[in-house]
């Protein structure tokens, strides 16, 4: 991305066609897609619709002879135009982490509790995404943290140095919150979020 006027098309356009040349083959990886092509409507800025154009037809340009395999990554699939969905042969979601997989992402960064208490966290982190209880987690160790230095943790809590199980279901809470808020002014249920990858 560039911050010239018809830089990043450009750019995107070299991607493509040394993708293009190369003889053995290539992988172009779009990641987080649903930056730069969202769905075209009257307030689409130019750049964006210049820079959504010139994938369409890089996509549609690629000889089929060609070992050129085009894969891009998404949160949001709904905010994705359906002229550049239409040009993927096949979609692949993946779905949110469930009560064992959750507990396994908090035991990444709390490896401190126990696991009664692990599964705890992740019953508090239902319907959020890896990413989500990563950034509950560290939430957590930066309040705890904070209650450290500012000394508002009771000098009898034994095992002080490190965050609760209950300074991380507080977070996951206010998480819960804020994902709910979101959801609310997009109008989209959590439950039907899914990651995406089209190749």
């Amino acid at each position: 991305m560039s911050k010239y006027y018809g830089e990043s098309e450009r750019l995107l356009g070299t991607v493509f066609s040394l993708a293009n040349e190369m003889s053995t083959g290539a992988i172009v990886f779009l990641d987080e897609v649903d930056s730069f092509a969202v769905a075209r409507d009257d307030e689409m800025h130019e750049a964006t619709r210049r820079l959504l154009s010139v994938i369409l037809r890089q996509i549609d340009g690629f000889e089929q002879d060609k070992n050129v395999v085009v894969i891009a990554a998404t949160n949001r699939k709904n905010d994705l135009d359906p002229a550049l969905i239409s040009r993927f042969d096949s979609m692949i979601t993946f779905d949110l982490p469930d009560q064992q997989t959750r507990e396994k992402i908090v035991a990444q960064y709390a490896k401190h509790l126990a696991r009664s208490d692990l599964a705890k966290i992740a019953l508090a982190t239902e319907n959020m995404s890896g990413r989500d209880i990563k950034d509950v987690c560290q939430q957590a160790e930066r309040h705890w943290a904070a209650k450290l230095i500012r000394s508002q943790v009771p000098k009898d809590t034994e095992g002080t140095s490190l965050p609760p199980t209950e300074e991380y279901i507080r977070c996951a809470d206010q998480r819960q919150k804020a994902l709910s808020g979101i959801l609310q002014k997009n109008k989209a249920p959590r439950s039907n979020w899914r990651p995406a990858a089209l190749a």
